[in-house]
């Protein structure tokens, strides 16, 4: 195992190593569980078009007092049809905080509603949770504590992941991060490859920190636990770059599945990327599907915007930029249908 941990750089793609790493095995393709993005009518539609192995809750926050049922259930509606979406994707229990007892209560309590697993968040870096997420990770004894307690209260069959970063300033912190979490029984360790300093600042991403806590440089396993890489992974080349450079056969994806609906079929070779008419027509279909979760008019717009946003930063800005602009302006479901419908017409005359 390694021990330096190389400064963290912008992404390069590198011909080589993109080239190197399409030879090396995918095994799991994930979504990922980000907060005010991925609710039950987001995760409904994006798990239709994209074969995800799995996609996770956005974070349930657990205070002194255990998550009650009913939060579990509105937050993972998937509980209450064999804890997986209408195309058969598992969905896996988030949770958050900082009190032991009130994580394993609230993890039997998503366990006995019908989840086959849970995922536990050392990562998301908010400065609006207090004493939660990847603040926690400058107390080790404190995140081993949660880890081994929640571990406990489970059976053996029920699957444990622990998501995190790489430190609170510092990658120089994930030998101790990971030594603190990788608890025996866990089944994952999920690692955001910047520091909480990092944020999601482009120049803060090292996936080289994660190749350091690796058993070796070919296991795809850290304290004998599989790693899952997360961050940036925003197409098959930057995939097969993570894979050459981390080792890690587990991916996670985040925003970036928003502009490629398909992406894990992407990932693994299967498919090209959806065309942007159809991206389109999955926008509009997110938007019927918050309809139907009672969502109003103007919450339905912001959603929409929102996605569409995301499609025009990670893969169509040079030809949807000036529609999105345009589309930002709208105000009413009647107006965004009509600037879809015109934009896929004027796709199709463009062929």
């Amino acid at each position: 195992m390694g021990t330096a941990v190389p400064a963290p750089q912008a992404l390069v793609l590198d011909a080589q190593l993109v080239e190197a790493g399409a030879t090396l095995p995918l095994s799991r393709v994930y979504l990922a569980p980000m907060e005010g993005v991925c609710d039950p009518p987001m995760r409904q539609v994006i798990t239709r078009y994209g074969h995800y192995d799995e996609c996770f809750s956005e974070f349930i926050r657990v205070t002194e007092e255990p998550a009650a049922y009913k939060t579990l259930l509105r937050e993972v509606p998937e509980l209450e049809h064999g804890g997986k979406t209408d195309s058969g994707c598992l969905c896996r229990v988030q949770l958050l905080g900082d009190n032991p007892n009130s994580l394993a209560i609230s993890a039997q309590r998503a366990v006995e509603l019908g989840a086959t697993s849970i995922d536990l968040n050392f990562g998301c870096p908010s400065r609006f949770v207090h004493h939660g997420g990847s603040l926690l990770l400058k107390e080790p004894e404190l995140i081993h504590e949660i880890t081994a307690r929640v571990r406990d209260a489970l059976a053996p069959e029920i699957f444990l992941s622990v998501k995190f970063r790489l430190g609170v300033m510092s990658a120089e912190e994930v030998a101790t991060v990971v030594a603190a979490v990788a608890v025996p029984g866990v089944n994952e360790l999920i690692i955001h490859a910047r520091t909480r300093k990092d944020l999601y600042k482009a120049e803060g991403l090292n996936w080289p920190a994660i190749t350091t806590i690796m058993d070796d440089e070919s296991s795809g396993l850290s304290h004998g636990i599989p790693v899952v890489a997360n961050g940036d992974i925003t197409d098959r080349a930057s995939s097969c770059q993570c894979r050459m450079v981390t080792r890690c056969w587990r991916q996670m994806v985040g925003r970036a599945a928003f502009g490629t609906p398909n992406m894990p079929q992407v990932l693994h070779g299967t498919e090209e990327a959806m065309p942007l008419a159809a991206v389109l027509d999955v926008a509009w279909e997110f938007g019927l599907e918050l309809q139907k979760y009672g969502c109003p008019e103007k919450s339905v717009m912001d959603r929409l915007k929102q996605f569409l946003g995301y499609a025009n930063k990670y893969r169509f800005k040079d030809v949807l930029s000036p529609f999105f602009y345009t589309f930002c302006r709208a105000q009413t479901l009647g107006e965004a249908q009509q600037l879809l419908s015109a934009k896929k017409l004027e796709l199709g005359a463009a062929g």
